[in-house]
């Protein structure tokens, strides 16, 4: 998750979109990138991936917010990297290789990395204005997704910070 200043700029980002009837805009506090959706964990699961993930050896590296797009089917609007840093993409596939180790099924679907700006959002004319968000990513973390009332709440399990061997 973006720490209070990057989800600042990409709520300001989300304001270069007209409000659509309809459209729900991400809670400021959601506002993250997947790199890995896992689903339900059991307990022992659980266990070997925080044993495994501790081990986890990536520099810090950032991301360029700069590219905005949308997934028709879903209808949402997000904002995402024109080009990933091969930091992302290695923490990424290291992600899977520990999910898979711990016998941990997760969606393995080509995924674009990107923040869900709007859910239910009808097909979007995008702004004019270009947007370049520079976040520095230090730490991932380990998130659990509850359903609340109208919408999803987002609780931290754990945080890993990235640092080299």
């Amino acid at each position: 998750m973006p720490g209070e200043g990057i989800r600042d700029q990409l709520v300001e980002a989300a304001k270069l979109f007209p409000t659509v009837k309809g459209m729900r805009p991400t809670p400021k506090d959601n506002l993250h990138i997947t790199l890995l959706f896992l689903g339900a964990v059991e307990e022992n699961g659980h266990k070997c991936l925080e044993k495994k993930v501790i081990q986890t050896f990536i520099q810090p590296f950032s991301l360029r917010l700069d590219l905005f797009g949308y997934f028709k089917r879903q209808q949402v609007i997000w904002l995402g990297c024109a080009s990933l840093p091969s930091e992302l993409t290695r923490l990424v596939n290291h992600l899977k290789t520990i999910a898979d180790q711990c016998g941990v099924q997760f969606d393995n679907r080509i995924n674009q990395p990107h923040v869900t700006l709007f859910r239910k959002a009808p097909d979007s004319n995008f702004p004019d204005n270009p947007v370049t968000i520079n976040w520095n990513v230090k730490e991932f973390h380990l998130i659990e997704s509850v359903p609340h009332e109208n919408t999803t709440r987002y609780n931290k399990l754990a945080t890993y910070r990235l640092t080299e061997e």
